[in-house]
């Protein structure tokens, strides 16, 4: 019984040397170092290649370098729209460089991280984008000791003698939120929260708290802080009725929510039970994903430059790869805008 005819998935690198007439050694050349091979050869082994469908097999030679061409980007939550364009970004200057992404998502949870980077190291990942879920860089700096380098993105605390980070400036987007609805007449506002062990929502909050200090109003007090366990539609609409507790006199006149997904969760706690905004309170988000032009009325939010700050991040990335010896850490800053949408205005008395 003759043996099967030879397919895709168990075509080797014999097999394509068998069909141009030349040794495996010449294939490995096309395939790594085709500069040594002569035209006429590389072009028939090529042309075998092409007619055999053949699919080299990288992870040995990831593993002979001791290294793959693949980076990691770990995202807190792989759900979220704004995590969604960061990542294209990456993608797609990773792409550029020659290089693939493996996505993963740390869901917000400490030892998720800490698995996430532990299983870049074993599968010899190039390098890292990380969006860290708290302070503390211990994983990051094991994974350096390691060979692996990183660069952190939207987090604007790590010092650069740790390592290179991209981030937007979330003091000057909470500031800027907090004009626009001082400027409405809002006085009473509360600030909707993901974890406050996150650097992002804490700085958005300082940024709205210098914006009441900075018009002569009591910051401390005039901010009513609501922390939820994540940084999702879910939580905002869960969050709904703590926002509206003690009564129309003494629900906020406006809320500040940390991210876009938070504002659109409210917004649909508040109509579950008759209110809306801008008519009830005004509502603000943060990040100014797609579909927060979508819906009715539409979401006032400050907007990141999500894509832009993916590639960032991956050039930074690309440049310590390129050159590790020379490289020196970088900081890049991002200006974040308020855009104005129908979600809020001038505060009327109920």
């Amino acid at each position: 019984m003759p043996p099967p005819a030879n397919t895709a998935r168990n075509v080797g690198i014999n097999d394509v040397a068998a069909r141009a007439g030349v040794s495996p050694g010449t294939v490995s050349n096309v395939l790594n170092r085709p500069e040594r091979v002569a035209e006429a050869t590389r072009l028939r082994v090529e042309e075998a290649i092409r007619e055999l469908d053949y699919v080299r097999n990288s992870s040995g030679r990831s593993l002979r370098a001791g290294r793959s061409d693949s980076v990691g980007l770990l995202v807190l939550d792989v759900t979220n729209p704004f995590f969604t364009m960061v990542a294209q970004g990456v993608e797609d200057q990773a792409a550029e460089a020659g290089r693939t992404v493996m996505l993963l998502n740390s869901s917000e949870d400490p030892e998720r991280q800490r698995r996430s980077l532990r299983l870049l190291a074993e599968q010899r990942a190039a390098g890292a984008v990380v969006m860290p879920v708290d302070d503390d860089v211990t994983d990051l700096l094991w994974l350096r000791e390691r060979g692996i380098p990183w660069v952190v993105l939207d987090r604007g605390d790590v010092g650069a003698d740790v390592g290179s980070s991209v981030y937007v400036d979330n003091h000057a987007g909470g500031l800027a939120a907090g004009r626009h609805l001082i400027s409405l007449g809002h006085e009473r506002i509360t600030f909707l929260s993901g974890p406050l062990s996150l650097e992002q929502c804490r700085v958005r909050l300082a940024g709205l708290r210098a914006a009441l200090d900075e018009n002569g109003f009591d910051s401390e007090n005039g901010v009513r802080v609501i922390e939820t366990g994540s940084l999702t539609a879910a939580s905002g609409d869960k969050a709904a009725e703590e926002v509206l507790a003690g009564g129309p006199r003494r629900r906020p006149q406006a809320v500040f929510c940390a991210n876009d997904q938070l504002a659109l969760g409210l917004l649909k706690g508040l109509g579950e039970r008759g209110l809306g905004a801008p008519a009830d309170l005004s509502v603000v988000g943060y990040d100014d994903i797609d579909v927060a032009a979508l819906v009715h009325p539409g979401l006032t939010t400050v907007a990141q430059p999500k894509y832009e700050i993916g590639r960032a991040a991956m050039r930074l990335l690309a440049a310590e790869l390129d050159d590790p010896g020379g490289h020196r850490y970088e900081r890049l800053l991002f200006e974040p805008r308020l855009v104005v949408r129908g979600s809020t205005a001038a505060y009327r008395e109920p």
